[in-house]
This record gives C-alpha cells, structure tokens and sequence, in this order.
C-alpha cells in the first residue's frame, strides 16, 4: 500500500524555517569558528601600528565624526520619521491602515538596538584598544572564559553602534507586511549594509572585533523577527 504524498508546507512554517532556522544554522557555526580560530585579531591588527601601539583611525576626528556621530544621527532621524508617521496615523486617515507596520517599524527601529546595548553594557568583554596585545591593560576574554577577578574596562560586546545600521533590517519585514518586495529587499540588503558599514568603521577605529559586529546582525535580526512575529506575523502577510 502506497502511502500518501506529504502535504504542503504551511506557510508560518516556511517562513520561520527560511528567517529563524536557516539564519541560525549559517551564522552561528561561522560565529563560533571565528570564537576558536583568532581571525578577529588578525583583522584587527590589520589596522593597528605597532610601532607607535594605536590603531591610528581612532584618533581622526574627521572619521569619527561622519562615521560615527553623523551614522548614529541618520538612523535616528529614520526611527523619528517612523514614530511621527505613527503618530500622525492617529489623524490622518490616509496613514491608518498602515498604523501596525508603522508601529512594528518603530520598536525594530528603536528595540533591537537597545537590546544589543543592554548586553554590551553588561558585558564582560574588552574593545581591542583596550586589551593589552593592542596597548591597554585589559586581558582578553574569550566567549566561554570565565572573566578574571580585579576591574577591567570590558562593556564591548556585542557592537552597539553596528546595531543602529542593522536595526534598519525592519524595513525588510516591513514590506513584506505591505506586500512590496522591492521595499523589502531595501530594506534587507539596505539595513545589512548598514550596519556592516557601520560596525567596521568601529573596527578599523579598534573599538570591536569583527564578531562583534556579526553578533551584534544576528541579535538585532532575532529581536525585529521576533516583533514581527508579535505585531504582525507572516499570517497577516499578503499571499
């Protein structure tokens, strides 16, 4: 007797099996392989000079000021424009039946990268120019070590400022509520973009690795699916 041929695969289940499992089983063996292997230091000392024990760029005020101050601004000027367009969802009936995308845009925007600042801001470990291999005092601790006794400056992982690039990655499940696959693909290779930019200027600067700035993608990617889920879940997706 022949069994039956498997059913179609529900939708939800595709969905979460395409942005929850598969992200998952490709970063995480790659996060963990750049953990045991030492490339972060490797790239780190890329652009560090040893003869004078600094990473140079840290130093330009120039570069600090339009990769950092201006980069930081312009994402907050993105999640301002999300917050007064929900707001204004309340009075102008034009903007109403987008009033929960607009909402679940505004806590991506706003949430994920508040979230990787409360685990940097307890966190156990070092920025490079503050380790002692790269001229500070801090040891280096490693994922799994257990940190040492005595203060050490540490608060460094995973990026913070890599996370206001990568909380852009809102816009990507964002059209995809409003049915728009140009938007979201925006809003994907926009937001991934980013925060890469972002998170690398920090590395050249010597203020994290660049695990940290992976970290701090996948981080930000499961707090905005995880809103998503909440506020607007691939149910209320147009087919």
């Amino acid at each position: 007797m022949q069994s039956a041929p498997p059913g179609p695969v529900r939708p939800h289940r595709l969905f979460y099996r395409r942005h929850l499992w598969l992200p998952l089983a490709v970063s995480l063996p790659v996060l963990f392989l750049i953990e045991i292997s030492g490339i972060d230091h490797v790239i780190s000392r890329w652009f560090f000079d040893d003869s004078a024990m600094r990473f140079p760029v840290r130093y330009s005020a120039a570069f600090e000021m339009v990769t950092h101050n201006w980069a930081k601004k312009f994402s907050l000027l993105i999640a301002c424009v999300a917050c007064g367009a929900l707001f204004a969802s309340f009075v102008a009936p034009a903007l109403r039946a987008y009033r929960r995308v607009l909402l679940f845009l505004v806590l991506g925007l706003t949430l994920a990268p508040l979230t990787v600042t409360f685990f940097k801001h307890n966190s156990h470990r070092s920025c490079p120019w503050d380790l002692i291999e790269f001229g500070g005092t801090a040891p280096f601790v490693g994922l799994f070590d257990t940190p040492p006794s005595g203060h050490y400056p540490g608060q460094c992982f995973p990026s913070g400022h890599a996370s206001n690039g990568f909380g852009l990655l809102a816009f990507y499940f964002g059209g995809r509520a409003l049915g728009r696959r140009r938007l979201a693909m925006a809003g994907l290779w926009g937001g991934a973009a980013a925060g890469l930019l972002y998170g690398l200027a920090r590395l050249v600067q010597g203020a994290h690795f660049l695990s940290h700035v992976l970290w701090s993608g996948l981080a930000c990617w499961l707090v905005i699916l995880l809103l998503y889920a909440v506020i607007i879940g691939p149910a209320r997706e147009p087919r």
